[in-house]
């Protein structure tokens, strides 16, 4: 089974035939314009405890999500369940990387999850200016 990914292409469709969202060139999501905040990626585990409450008591995990980013400011863009290393995944939207760490930090001392990893993302545009930049930077190889 193929893990649902975000998937930023040329495709004007908006879900792939796995269920991955597909973000065409010119979506918001590939390029910060406007309101655009700064998009974060986040990979979680359950707990086997965690599990068990949920298969006891399902529920849509999704919505609370949505509540805590909100809380902040945010906006949640996906939320997925997977096969493999992580049981899940997270595109958020947030103000700025404190309100995103105010989140991670709840919910990773809530007790629920093993693991919970955020990733800043950036945009192609981003990573350009960033690739200039790195040009300037005089770095030196440790023990060099």
């Amino acid at each position: 089974m193929a893990v649902p990914v975000i998937v930023l292409g040329r495709s004007g469709d908006t879900r792939s035939a796995s269920g991955a969202f597909l973000a065409p060139l010119g979506h918001p999501l590939m390029e910060r314009k406007g309101d655009m905040m700064p998009l974060y990626l986040s990979r979680f585990s359950y707990t086997p405890e965690t599990w068990a409450r949920l298969i006891g008591h399902p529920e849509d995990r999704a919505k609370a999500a949505q509540s805590y980013i909100e809380s902040v400011g945010g906006k949640l863009h996906g939320f997925w369940y997977a096969f493999g290393t992580h049981d899940g995944y997270n595109l958020w939207e947030a103000p700025d990387n404190v309100s995103m760490a105010a989140v991670a930090l709840a919910i990773s001392g809530g007790g629920a999850l093993s693991s919970f990893e955020t990733t800043v993302l950036l945009t192609v545009d981003e990573t350009m200016d960033a690739l200039r930049k790195a040009e300037r930077v005089q770095y030196r190889a440790p023990g060099a």
